[in-house]
């Protein structure tokens, strides 16, 4: 995940903008890499075939998140995110819970302070951040700061 901190406020009267493409998001991922910045770090929760991931993003962080192979259930317990993507945009509140579709690449906005749970099948019952992640996110190639380099981010 990509973070970067903006003191940019988003208000209520903000004319709606059409959604980005896929292309325009790897592109705005792109531009985040080389910023630094604090990343917020995830809360990770284990249950018989289930892993749950917390994760607190501060108000003004924007991220661009990892793509999921597979569907998975979003939870927001606390605060307001704008979620954007090439199949659109919407704001998501506490209470908020849906079905995250696999293949999605997303870029968040916090408004508020706003926590995230996502809870995902682990039938492996395995606590290694490593496997779970290589089980349930895409591999994608970042390109880092030198035209001709880069880096596969898993």
């Amino acid at each position: 995940m990509l973070v970067a901190k903006d003191s940019h406020e988003l208000t209520a009267d903000a004319t709606p903008a059409a959604s980005p493409t896929r292309e325009q998001i790897v592109k705005l991922q792109n531009a985040m890499l080389p910023i630094q910045c604090d990343q917020p770090e995830p809360r990770h929760f284990f249950a018989p075939g289930m892993y749950l991931r917390e994760l607190i993003v501060p108000a003004g962080m924007l991220m661009v998140g990892k793509t999921h192979k597979h569907a998975h259930f979003l939870l927001v317990l606390k605060g307001r995110a704008e979620v954007i993507s090439e199949f659109g945009r919407m704001i998501v509140d506490a209470g908020h819970i849906s079905i995250s579709q696999p293949g999605v690449k997303r870029v968040v906005l916090a408004i508020e302070d706003t926590q995230f749970v996502t809870v995902h099948l682990n039938q492996s019952d395995t606590q290694d951040l490593q496997v779970i992640e290589a089980e349930h996110i895409e591999p994608e190639t970042l390109e880092l700061s030198a035209p001709n380099s880069s880096e596969v981010l898993k």
